[in-house]
């Protein structure tokens, strides 16, 4: 939450956050319905840390989801999984998983900045025909770059 309300507030953005122990999907919630309230473009609820392999995370998620429908039967409009490169084929399950429970939008890659090439988004990409939104190269603040398969191409073969 520290990290996220730092960018927030870099950025003149409102957030809402959960105390420790609250229950995510209430905080999605009111998120949510805060973001309907005062007409903002977009609302992004962050669900970091949901393991494709904990059971009761992922149960969670699919609460987070059905509680957002509440206010908006067309909830989430986009959900976008953040995959860590370093996890390398492991990545693979975590999508299969996911989509098991919710259509994902598409993802973004973060770490490529190390010794993860980041091979392994490409079989994810055609398999489950996911876009890729943005690849991260580090934690400043212009690390974030949108993604350019022709870039990225070029970038991981002279690895």
């Amino acid at each position: 939450i520290e990290q996220l309300e730092k960018w927030c507030l870099k950025n003149s953005i409102d957030i809402e956050k959960s105390e420790t122990g609250s229950d995510p999907a209430s905080v999605a919630f009111r998120t949510l319905e805060k973001a309907k309230k005062n007409n903002y473009n977009f609302c992004i609820i962050d669900t970091a840390g949901r393991l494709h392999n904990k059971k009761n995370l992922m149960d969670e998620f699919l609460k987070i989801i059905r509680v957002m429908k509440k206010i908006d039967e067309n909830a989430p409009q986009k959900i976008i999984i953040v995959l860590d490169a370093t996890t390398g084929q492991n990545a693979l399950n975590q999508i299969e998983e996911f989509n098991k429970i919710c259509e994902l939008s598409g993802m973004i890659v973060t770490k490529l900045d190390g010794t993860a090439k980041g091979g392994v988004i490409l079989p994810i990409a055609d398999k489950y025909k996911l876009p890729i939104y943005a690849i991260g190269v580090g934690e400043q603040d212009d690390d974030l770059h949108p993604f350019h398969a022709e870039n990225f191409t070029n970038a991981f073969l002279k690895k």
